[in-house]
Parts: structure tokens; sequence; C-alpha cells
């Protein structure tokens, strides 16, 4: 008995684990069989824009700076200690023509002119001095005339009366002296008058050189106050009351605040486009500073090109001039800003972003919910968009969007 209970103890999970096995086999042998479903096609979501030709006139971007159209660096003319400077005189002052930025001690100036101007006074009064000697000699040389014909008449009438036995010879020979000394006093008389003619023309030498020498005094006195010659702002200012500068000391820059102009370059495509819309002189375009939140538009015209092209660099450098710059206007030298001019007038061009733009150069269109390649003709780039050309159907809509695997034939959804 017990060994039947032994037999069943161990036989009844050997059973089980048969049957298990067993109904495994059988569940798997009888399952459904089931088909595989085919894969899903993907479809990408797209954005587009239609294909609608029309009449453009573009407008070229390019970036550029703020130049100074004109500015000088003062230097003073004289030296000196500074014993004044103008209200204005710093940093970014704004100054108005003629007005004083730097006064130079003026004391030695004006002793130098003072001994200038005495020097002609002198000088004159020395002239006038030759010019009465002068006269009285001319006045003196009308007797010596006289007395020389007063002596000729002498010893002619000497000469009658020897000849008539009447007179001595040796009262002859005195008369004859006589006109001799009288004609000697003549020469030496004409003499003078020509040495006083001389000395005059001296004279009138040192006082032109002592002029000049009163004119530069006069003009060093003046050039003690070193004023604008235009109005503009300052910048590298370099020197303060008290210092002593020379003629060679740098004192400030001034740039004209009227004369501010932009500085952009255009590449060789753009310049080409410029020069081929013909009286590119004058022409406006449009300057944008933007400054954190605040954005600045100015108008400028353009003035000139660069005297060289740098062939190295790939570009014309383009010099227009700000209009109705002055004092107030906030823009200074070395500002960057952005600037745009119009285009010629396109026909019948289409508008797309660069985005839209594919090597070859080539869009894709939504046909029938699929990308289709279209080749197309670039006429203008400007900014962040393409000017194109090609042959579109009515209703057409470009594709916008790009993705790596784009490539024909996609399946594809607008949205």
């Amino acid at each position: 008995m017990i060994a039947i209970k032994d037999t069943l103890r161990i036989g009844a999970p050997v059973v089980v684990l048969a049957v298990a096995v067993a109904g495994f086999y059988y569940l798997r042998a009888t399952k459904p069989e089931t088909a595989p479903s085919a894969p899903q096609e993907r479809i990408w979501p797209v954005a587009t824009v239609a294909a609608v030709p029309r009449d453009f006139e573009p407008e070229i971007k390019a970036f550029g700076q703020i130049f100074a159209g004109r500015q000088v660096e003062l230097r003073p003319l004289v030296e000196g200690r500074v014993v004044e400077t103008g209200p204005a005189f710093m940093e970014g002052g704004i100054v108005a023509a003629g007005e004083l930025l730097v006064a130079i001690d003026p004391f030695d100036y004006q002793n130098a002119s003072q001994e200038r101007r005495a020097q002609v006074d002198e000088a004159r009064a020395r002239l006038g001095e030759i010019q009465v000697d002068r006269k009285g000699a001319l006045e003196l040389r009308v007797r010596d005339k006289e007395q020389v014909v007063f002596r000729q008449r002498d010893v002619a009438r000497r000469r009658r009366l020897a000849a008539r036995g009447a007179g001595s010879e040796k009262a002859l020979d005195d008369t004859r002296l006589a006109l001799s000394q009288s004609r000697q006093r003549l020469i030496e008389r004409e003499r003078d008058i020509a040495r006083y003619g001389s000395r005059i023309s001296q004279q009138k030498a040192v006082i032109d050189r002592a002029e000049v020498r009163l004119r530069q005094a006069a003009r060093d006195l003046e050039q003690t106050r070193l004023v604008a010659p235009f109005e503009g702002f300052l910048v590298d200012v370099s020197t303060e009351l008290g210092k002593r500068i020379g003629r060679s000391d740098p004192v400030a820059r001034l740039i004209d605040a009227r004369r501010l102009e932009v500085r952009f370059s255009l590449s060789n495509e753009n310049f080409g486009r410029l020069l081929a819309m013909g009286n590119w002189r004058g022409r406006e375009i449009r300057a944008v500073w933007t400054a954190g939140d605040m954005v600045h538009g100015f108008t400028a015209t353009i003035d000139r090109i660069q005297g060289e092209i740098d062939a190295a660099k790939g570009g014309v450098d383009i010099f227009a001039r700000i209009i109705g710059a002055g004092p107030k206007t906030p823009l200074r030298p070395g500002a960057f800003i952005e600037v745009w001019f119009k285009d010629r007038r396109y026909e019948n061009l289409v508008r797309i972003p660069q985005t839209a733009l594919h090597p070859g150069p080539r869009v894709f269109v939504v046909r029938g919910g699929r990308l289709v390649q279209r080749k197309v003709e670039v006429l203008v780039r400007g900014g962040n968009h393409v000017f194109i050309r090609g042959a579109f159907a009515p209703g057409a809509e470009i594709v916008v969007t790009r993705f790596a695997e784009m490539t024909a034939g996609l399946k594809v959804v607008v949205r």
C-alpha cells in the first residue's frame, strides 16, 4: 500500500507536465494564420508659397559704416601755455564754426607785436628824414645850376676884357677856377641826390621787411586763440587748461557734423546692377542704424565710388552722403548700418524665400500631393528672397520647407 502511494506521489507531476507540453504543441499547431500588413508611406508636412508672377522693383541690401566726409586734426599754430578752453571743448563736444577751443597765453605775442609796430614806425620815420634830405638837395641843385650860369657869364666877361687889354690874366684865371668849383659842387649835388634815391629805396625795403614781421607777429597773436573752422563734434581731445603745448602737438580732431557719409561695399554682381540702372550718382539709398531696441532710418545719396578697387576684396566700395546730417544727428563715424536701395523694375518674376531654392537651380512644387521638380532661372537675389522665372502652372505652390530626404515623388501635405 505504501509502495502505491510513493508511485502516485512521483508520477503525478510527470503526468501533469506531459499533458501541458502536449497542450502547448496542440495549440500552436492549430492557431489561425494571419497575413502580414503592408508598411505605411510617410507623409511630409510642408509650407508653400503661391507661384504668382508679378512685376517687382526689388531692393538691394548691403552693409556699411558711417564715415566722416570731412575732418581735420587741430594743432596750435603757436606754442605756449593753455590759459582758456571753450565750454564745449571736451570729448564729443559739439562746437559751432568760429567757437573758441583753446586760448594760449598771449603775453609774449602781444609784446612781440608791439615791438614790431615800433620797428615799423622807426623805419618810416627814418624814411621821412631821408626824403627831407633829398628834397633839400634838389633845391640846392637848382642854386648850384644858377651859380654855374653866373660863373660862365663872369668868365665870358673877363675873357672879353682881357682881349681888349682891360683885364688881367689872373682875374680871368680866378673866374675860371670859380666856375670849375661851381661845376664840381653841382656834380657832388647830383651824386648826393642819387644816393638819397638809393637810400630811400633801401629804407622802403627795410619798412617792407618790418611790416612783414609785424603782420607775422599780429597773426601769431591772433592764432593764440584756436577756433573751430567749421561746425562739428570733437574727438581725441588731448589737452587741458594749464598744459603747455607746441606747434606740432595735436589738440583734438574735429568732424564735420554736416558731412557724414555712408561707406558700403557691393559685390561685383550688385555693382553691375547699379551701373546698369544708369545715373547712379545722386541715387537715393536708405540707411538703417539699429541701436538696441531703437531703429533709426536715414536717407543718403550716392556721391562717388572708391578711387581704387582692390581685386582681392572682390567688391566695390560706394560713398553716399547723409541728407540732413547735423549736430543733432545721433549718427557718429564707425556706426555699422544696413543699406537698401531700389533695383530696376523686373517683369513677370516670382518672389520666393531663399530656403525654397535648391541647387540646379530648381524648386519643388506640389502636384497631386507629391513633390515635383521645376528648373528655374534666378534673376535677382535680394535680402532673404530670390526672384525667379520658370514654367509654373496656374495655381502652382512652391515648397519653402527644406528637409534632408527631400526628393521628387515624396508624398506631402500642405500645412
